[in-house]
């Protein structure tokens, strides 16, 4: 008798630890760059670091048909400006993504230099220099890595890349190790390099012992994240192609190789990080539900977050003339308002289990067997309304393709991508939903020899999962660029 209520409660912990799990950002990648820099030295010490970025080819056309410009108009003092203008100087609001420590503090990036924009080999490229101007006897424990928390970009560092000019008599060293203290999605791990500079004279010092370590094998959840990107990765290359391809054969294999790939990329996608799994998950420990409210809350989300991403671009065009800037603007106003909605709704329902608990009413709802029928414990105006709330923010992948589309002439052909790829992603997040909704059920039975238990369970999956929601939502606000 003793065994059951033990690994019954080993469960609710398990439970309620996954429907409080916290998440820092609120996307996941849908641009995706390769990083390369350049470490310019003198006597007087580091004076700049030159990045060069390559971008992947659907989000090159999609920035360039944007901004009106083409290979032929590029390199004109006009093209770099609108490529300046209406893409690049945006990233001063996150820093150029550019992170730099030196002695344990934070230098913040504040302004770049010698901007250009070229292409290679269909890619759009940018090269700038960060200045820096720090003098070597000031330098101590200096490192470097370029990452978005935010997570819109999937920043990779080229290691073999890594170069330096050298003015002078001076030496240096490098080392790349993860960055675990700036860990973002709780499991992605940014690379650093770590550098050590001497003048003339003198020899660059020996890295902290702790940095020399041997680096952690990766766990089983990273490298299938790892794993998820390297897909996600390789699909936008093919999207790209038999994106162009629809232009001369619109009805052809290019079309439906372009809508299968959508689909896929929305299963894959789904698996990533992302808010909606949290909520769904959160919901249906938190709620009474049945298989068809969890495919109705997974799929809703995923058609909303699609749907405002189409509206956001619409809009965007009519009223700025430009979809990717004007999505930017729109996306930075109602990821805040949503993340606010979601959090009060989380309350809402915090209070609402708290209440009904104390006057017996959900309780009078469940049975000991841990069942509800169907239908009989689901509130689809509830659902409906956490749905919509949590799907509000305009996906940026959405964008992406619908502003691809446009620059490629088949926007129609747009549309019917990302209607595919919100099939795919309502798959995934469906499977999620049903999880929590066996994995409640589940728990519930495990509780049903002792009606005390039971009613303790039934409480703390209740009131942790709402306030789950609640946490989510407020913890996404605080971290919202409406602080920033």
């Amino acid at each position: 008798m003793t065994s059951r209520p033990h690994a019954m409660i080993l469960l609710i912990l398990l439970t309620v630890g996954a429907a409080l799990m916290p998440t820092q950002v609120q996307a996941h990648p849908h641009v995706y760059v390769d990083t390369s820099l350049t470490f310019e030295l003198s006597e007087k010490g580091l004076d700049s670091i030159h990045q060069r970025w390559l971008f992947d080819e659907i989000f090159s056309n999609a920035v360039m048909s944007d901004l009106g410009v083409n290979a032929e108009t590029l390199p004109t003092t006009i093209g770099q400006e609108k490529i300046r203008d209406g893409a690049f100087n945006y990233l001063g609001n996150y820093g150029y993504f550019t992170f730099i420590e030196n002695n344990g503090k934070r230098i913040p990036v504040k302004e770049t230099r010698g901007f250009t924009a070229s292409l290679e080999e269909g890619r759009l490229v940018y090269n700038f220099t960060v200045p820096l101007n720090l003098p070597i006897d000031e330098i101590s424990n200096l490192r470097v890595a370029v990452f978005d928390k935010e997570y819109y970009s999937d920043i990779l560092l080229m290691k073999d890349d890594i170069a330096f000019e050298i003015d002078g008599m001076v030496q240096v060293s490098h080392v790349i190790r993860p960055a675990k203290d700036q860990t973002y999605w709780q499991f992605i791990v940014p690379e650093a390099i770590h550098l050590s500079i001497a003048g003339e004279g003198g020899a660059p010092t020996d890295f902290p012992e702790e940095e020399l370590m041997e680096v952690e094998s990766p766990g089983p959840i990273e490298q299938l994240m790892t794993m998820v990107r390297n897909i996600q990765k390789e699909l936008t290359l093919k999207l790209n192609g038999f994106g162009m391809d629809i232009r001369t054969d619109p009805f052809g294999k290019a079309l439906w190789m372009f809508l299968g790939l959508s689909f896929l990329y929305g299963i894959v996608h789904a698996v990533g990080p992302g808010h909606g799994k949290t909520v769904v998950c959160s919901y249906f420990l938190a709620n009474p539900g049945s298989f068809f409210s969890g495919a109705v809350m997974g799929n809703v989300i995923t058609f909303v977050h699609m749907g405002s991403a189409a509206v956001a671009v619409s809009i965007a065009y009519l009223v700025f003339s430009t979809g990717m800037g004007g999505f930017a603007e729109a996306s930075r106003a109602l990821q805040p308002a949503s993340y606010a909605l979601l959090a009060l709704m989380g309350i809402f329902l915090t209070i609402k289990a708290v209440y009904d608990l104390s006057k017996g009413g959900m309780l009078a709802e469940a049975t000991c067997e841990g069942h509800i029928m169907p239908g009989k414990g689901d509130n689809m105006r509830r659902v409906l309304t956490v749905s919509m709330v949590t799907g509000l923010v305009p996906c940026p992948g959405a964008a992406v393709i619908l502003a691809f589309s446009i620059g490629q002439n088949v926007l129609w052909a747009g549309v019917a991508a990302i209607l595919a790829m919100a099939i795919g992603m309502g798959i995934t997040t469906t499977l999620f939903a049903w999880a929590a909704v066996a994995l409640r059920t589940a728990t519930l039975r495990l509780s049903n020899a002792n009606k005390t238990i039971f009613n303790w369970v039934y409480a703390i999956l209740s009131i942790c999962g709402a306030a789950g929601i609640a946490l989510f939502g407020a913890a996404l606000f605080m971290s919202s660029n409406v602080w920033h």
